[in-house]
């Protein structure tokens, strides 16, 4: 067995100084969980160092059994050391203990405490493991040992599960991999007296380099700095610790004019001198390649006065040319903006979102200079997160209003159809317009599931108040061109319909032409022209405002005009404006559209549009906007 011991331990001491030399050799990865690579190598290192150097003076007789036996007692407590200081290194890697939640952590080391008072009463009492030529014999506290790393194993496989999402999953799979196969080298390792175990850790190792920390996934192929991701791991670890610290965001100005101009290869050398500038500068702690011309440089612990004065020796570099690979010196400039963190940003996510929002502001404001976000008014931005957030949160809670403002039909002196409005009711925010919450819904794809949503209760309504049995003919529901923008959106419209059993002619789809719409690209026309052959009528909102033109209506497949309620109330305070109004619905009247007019508040609107040919009227003069029940209760007392 001392042949084969020797062999695995001479290959594990191999791969463990290979790696301490990959990892002096390579750029510096700014994670604490990085160094966590270079220390488990050198405590691998040590401990099988130590069984080797055990099982060669005992070979050649140069202890005794009990002498071995103290000798392996420290072998025994390097493998309980490394245990929980891997266990220790999954919490950290798994971000469990953001906000300074170390409990666990005191109770790993409480385990190794226990694990190496039995290590060390051993060889003088054998209550634990007491070795021999023949192997290994197990004392009174052996099962105690044995049933601690079963703890060990268990929580830090129980840690991977809890927190598998803060990582990517193959990362998972490997770190559940690694605990799986060492617990397996180890039972071998005791069983047959074979030393396993450092060769087991050093393969974990050379696993853990090749697919979590390998340089090559944090590094940027272009400027060899760090990039992005390995930015939001360093950041996400500093953002969990409730460190102070200042960023300095760089953004080059105009950097797609010099790659027109120049070139791109000359682009991409200028990138990597800006890059090396700014890692030789020694006040600036950690630099990353944040984007294709963007670059953050992170400060420990400087007050903003500090960050905006190294900020100016930054900026005074660019106010020199910088010199491509021919001699020409080119002048480039660069728009800089300071963050102060965590009183700026409190996590990651909203500090990306700061800076997307104050680079924009710094580009319109102050290009080519220094600004500092805490100086800049970002109360919108705020708005627009607290109102998102509110959205999804109606969104996951199912907790969307719809309204419903009924249309007066001219013709049957009766209210035959209504248009669906959503609302929002936040506990926090309180009711939030459709004019703020809408466009930022459709900013960042919200809309999508927003209509869904609003269609899942109309046609919900529908059936459970039988409105086909009323004088409503259908409900208009607005849509949005994000919405039919999605491929084959047209079949998500129709299986709601079918799931509620609502008839096509019971639902219209309103559209309000947009400059998105005006430039309307073939899935957008092939949803509308499926929608249609459905059965389910278009209409179009707001005609007169906006992009809507004559060539939009003559070629989109429109059964209802909805004429903007700006152009009817200007129509009866501007001669003009109503001579334009009357002739445009005679226009309409005579492409056999149903006309709609929006915003009628008044007797004298009412009857004057009824007798220039408008079909149908919708405004506060017959009701506003109301719940389903107050609805009902409306087009009762009209029937």
């Amino acid at each position: 067995m001392f042949e084969f011991s020797l062999v695995f331990n001479l290959t594990a001491i191999a791969n463990c100084i290979l790696m301490i030399m990959w990892y002096f050799h390579q750029k510096r990865i700014p994670l604490k969980s990085y160094s966590f690579f270079l220390r488990f190598n050198i405590y691998v290192l040590i401990a099988t160092a130590i069984n080797m150097i055990a099982d060669i003076l005992y070979e050649i007789e140069m202890v005794d059994e009990v002498g071995f036996n103290y000798i392996m007692a420290l072998y025994s407590f390097m493998i309980s050391f490394i245990l929980v200081v891997y266990a220790d290194f999954i919490c950290e890697y798994m971000n469990l203990y953001e906000n300074n939640k170390r409990v666990i952590k005191y109770f790993f080391y409480l385990i190794l405490i226990c694990m190496t008072v039995i290590d060390f009463l051993s060889p003088a009492t054998k209550v634990g493991f007491y070795f021999n030529r023949s192997g290994y014999s197990t004392g009174k506290l052996g099962g105690i040992y044995v049933l601690l790393s079963a703890v060990l194993v268990i929580s830090e496989v129980a840690v991977i599960i809890y927190r598998r999402k803060s990582v990517p999953a193959f990362n998972v799979f490997i770190l559940i991999l690694s605990i799986v196969f060492s617990s397996v080298m180890l039972m071998v390792q005791y069983r047959f007296s074979i030393a396993l175990l450092g060769f087991s850790f050093s393969i974990v190792c050379l696993s853990l380099y090749n697919y979590i920390f390998n340089p090559a996934l944090y590094m940027d192929n272009l400027t060899n700095l760090n990039n992005k991701d390995c930015m939001r791991s360093y950041l996400d670890y500093r953002f969990g610790r409730d460190k102070q610290f200042s960023i300095i965001f760089i953004a080059m100005d105009d950097f797609k004019y010099i790659n027109k101009t120049y070139g791109v290869d000359v682009g991409d050398n200028l990138l990597v001198q800006v890059g090396n500038y700014l890692e030789g500068v020694k006040e600036v702690d950690d630099i990353f390649a944040y984007g294709s011309d963007k670059f953050a440089a992170v400060c420990n612990k400087k007050s903003i006065e500090d960050v905006k004065s190294i900020s100016e020796i930054i900026q005074s570099r660019f106010r020199h040319p910088w010199y491509s690979e021919s001699n020409s010196g080119i002048m480039m400039s660069a728009s800089i903006c300071c963050f102060e963190c965590p009183k700026d940003a409190q996590d990651y996510g909203s500090l990306i979102e700061m800076i997307d929002y104050a680079m924009s502001m710094a580009k319109k404001t102050n290009k080519g200079g220094i600004s500092i976000a805490g100086d800049m008014d970002l109360s919108k931005m705020r708005g627009e997160k607290e109102i998102e957030k509110a959205v999804r949160l109606a969104i996951d809670r199912n907790a969307l209003l719809v309204y419903y403002q009924p249309i007066f039909s001219v013709e049957k002196n009766a209210y035959n159809s209504a248009e669906a409005l959503v609302r929002l009711n936040d506990e926090k925010l309180g009711w939030i317009s459709p004019e703020e919450f809408i466009p930022i819904a459709e900013k960042n794809g919200l809309i999508i599931a927003l209509g869904e949503c609003v269609l899942r209760s109309v046609c919900k309504f529908i059936r459970d108040n039988k409105l086909s049995e009323s004088s409503v003919e259908y409900i208009e529901v607005n849509m949005s061109p994000v919405q039919l923008q999605q491929p084959e959106y047209y079949k998500k419209i129709i299986s709601i319909l079918e799931e509620y059993d609502v008839k096509p002619s019971q639902i219209n789809i309103e559209i309000t032409e947009t400059a998105n719409m005006a430039g309307s690209s073939d899935t957008v026309y092939d949803n509308i022209k499926h929608i249609v052959d459905y059965g389910i009528t278009l209409s179009l909102d707001d005609y007169g405002s906006g992009y809507s033109n004559l060539d939009y209506i003559n070629h989109m497949p429109f059964n209802i005009i909805k004429i903007d309620k700006f152009i009817v109330w200007d129509a009866f305070q501007n001669i003009k404006a109503g001579i334009t109004l009357e002739y445009t619905i005679r226009m309409l009247n005579a492409l056999s559209y149903n006309i709609v007019a929006e915003g009628v508040e008044t007797k004298e609107q009412k009857e004057h549009l009824a007798n220039i040919g408008c079909h149908y009227m919708q405004g506060w003069y017959y009701s506003k906007a109301v719940s389903s029940d107050e609805f009902m209760k409306v087009i009762g007392k009209a029937s």
